[in-house]
């Protein structure tokens, strides 16, 4: 190879293993791959930032959703003479009753997807108290969630829409029109309570063709919660507590014995807002031994026997953990509650003070007396609402008497002796209860 070749072959070489600037682009394009990679990386920090806030904001507006839930079930409790009430305050159900609990006062009617001008659409105010209120106005006993709550009770059509069929029962049909219903004409109010003649024991959905002044309707609750941009809505069903059923003033599992001539048992309602019933019912074969001509009134006017069954211990159960008052010992010469203040009791008689059986004479009551075990009455004893002892059931009025509005219920023996007033009351049964929390019996989220 000559001399000129040898040159031209070098200068190639050095061309091509000169490593001057290679640094240079590899930081470059170390650069480029770290820039690429940062861009990915805050790309999905963003998102994930976003959807971790958006995720917040749900699970917020789902939180604020549930909180318009919980005010209006409590706001459903009691009776229109509470400040807070929410619930219908018409004597008898209103139909196309409805109430709106807002947070804030900037609401609007279009805000709700279902608005119907048909109805009352209240917006009860517990300050001032106005509980056909439609003015627009913030009326949530809560000022840092932001939802709202609407109020109605449920018609035929809501069934209907749930399934309900001929065929396929969502309630027990007692209203005598099984056709269906509109958005125009909804149909009857659905209630809860034993309006199924087939099964009188136990609670279920109902229509009925007469007014029913002693059961509630089932009320629908419908939660718009939001929180960043965020909306979650929840709808609910719930129903009011109805307590035993009430078969007569009087009912006993076992044998009852009716001693003296100054007793007096009546099955007609005192507030005169339900039929008649008898004025003792007995679960066979338990029998009703009466000796010195008690009076005894009602429809029928003479002692009932049968094989309803009333699982008294049960409804003690259930209704002793919302009592206000617990006693502890025998009780004389106190008063528990008021005409306007009904109230829950409970007593336990394992408990040392008093596990021979309480013993309550000379005061006045209004509510729910619960008793575990044996129950002794003594004379001066007034009571409005319901008496349950899980024992025996000992009614002794000496002197002033025993004097009972409402109905009592004992699983073992009741006896009587000496005066005796005792009246079926539905009004004071009604109010013994009305402090009750409701039961949810179907909820869903919409969105």
């Amino acid at each position: 190879m000559n001399s000129k070749s040898q040159s031209k072959l070098f200068v190639i070489l050095s061309t091509y293993t000169d490593e001057r600037g290679i640094v240079l682009i590899a930081a470059l394009a170390l650069i480029a791959i770290l820039a690429l990679v940062g861009g990915v990386a805050v790309i999905t920090t963003n998102t994930d930032v976003k959807i971790s806030s958006n995720y917040k904001s749900s699970v917020q507006a789902l939180y604020a959703a549930q909180a318009g839930i919980e005010e209006a079930r409590t706001r459903l409790i009691g009776s229109s003479a509470a400040a807070n009430y929410a619930g219908d305050p018409a004597t008898n159900p209103n139909e196309n009753w409805s109430a709106y609990i807002l947070t804030s006062n900037t609401w609007q009617t279009s805000d709700d997807p279902n608005y119907n001008a048909s109805y009352t659409n209240y917006i009860p105010q517990y300050s001032p108290i106005n509980h056909t209120n439609t003015s627009i106005v913030a009326n949530s006993l809560q000022t840092d969630v932001s939802y709202w709550v609407k109020i109605r009770h449920k018609r035929e059509y809501d069934a209907e829409q749930a399934g309900h069929t001929i065929t396929s029962h969502h309630y027990h049909d007692d209203d005598g029109s099984t056709g269906t219903h509109t958005v125009a004409m909804q149909g009857n109010i659905v209630y809860y309570g034993y309006g199924d003649p087939l099964s009188p024991t136990t609670a279920v959905q109902f229509t009925s063709s007469t007014p029913l002044a002693k059961y509630k309707p089932v009320e629908i609750i419908t939660a718009y919660g939001s929180s960043g941009g965020s909306l979650k809505v929840i709808e609910i069903e719930v129903v009011h507590y109805p307590g035993p059923p009430i078969l007569a003033p009087v009912y006993s599992k076992d044998d009852i014995n009716l001693h003296g001539s100054s007793g007096i048992i009546n099955g007609t309602d005192t507030c005169s807002a339900n039929p008649s019933l008898p004025p003792i019912y007995v679960l066979s074969p338990a029998e009703v031994d009466s000796s010195g001509g008690p009076t005894l009134d009602g429809n029928p006017s003479t002692p009932q026997s049968g094989s309803l069954d009333i699982d008294i211990a049960a409804y003690i159960n259930a209704m002793k953990d919302n009592a206000t008052i617990t006693i502890t010992d025998d009780q004389s010469g106190t008063n528990y509650g008021d005409a306007s203040n009904y109230v829950t009791f409970y007593s336990d008689t394992s408990n040392p003070y008093n596990n021979q059986g309480l013993k309550l004479q000379n005061l006045t009551g209004y509510g729910t007396l619960l008793v575990k075990g044996d129950l002794v009455l003594g004379g001066g004893f007034v009571w409005h609402g319901l008496v349950l002892t899980s024992g025996t059931l000992d009614l002794n009025g000496g002197g002033a008497g025993v004097n009972i509005f409402g109905s009592v219920f004992c699983i073992d023996t009741l006896d009587t002796n000496g005066g005796l007033n005792l009246q079926y009351d539905s009004c004071a049964i009604e109010n013994s209860l009305i402090n009750q929390p409701l039961k949810v019996i179907k909820w869903r989220e919409i969105y």
